[in-house]
């Protein structure tokens, strides 16, 4: 799997979007769907989710004040195994599209092993403010 790219697209009403042709086939049937780093959402194959959360959070004890653990609970409570429906559309929980401010433009981003989901004006910002010389040249 070697997901890159930008896809442009929108939300519906009723928080559904058509999942991005050059992203779907490698997405598959059930995809996980939850909170990212810097203001997006991280969807991941079914597969690639439980390798990359189990091997992410196996080793933390739940019984402890380890602070991976809020991060644990963050991330898995807020997250969505998601399907599509008969129209080819995956249903975005509310609170999700709210917590990455996203309204009704989408731009989605492949990230190798995931898509990253993005309200427009967030990813405008970002990708304004990011300087490739100081993320890999000289500092």
């Amino acid at each position: 799997m070697f997901l890159t790219g930008r896809a442009d697209h929108q939300v519906d009403d009723k928080g559904r979007i058509r999942s991005p042709a050059k992203f779907k086939t490698e997405l598959g049937a059930n995809p996980f769907i939850a909170l990212g780093i810097g203001g997006c959402l991280y969807i991941y194959p079914e597969g690639e989710a439980k390798q990359i959360y189990g091997q992410i959070f196996s080793s933390i004890n739940p019984y402890t004040t380890d602070p991976r653990l809020m991060g644990m609970r963050k991330i898995l409570g807020n997250g969505e195994f998601i399907q599509e429906d008969t129209h080819n559309r995956l249903l975005i929980p509310k609170y999700l599209l709210d917590a990455a401010k996203i309204t009704k433009n989408i731009v989605s981003i492949g990230m190798i092993d995931h898509i990253e989901l993005w309200a427009e004006e967030v990813w405008a910002e970002f990708d304004k403010g990011t300087d490739l010389n100081k993320c890999f040249g000289e500092n």
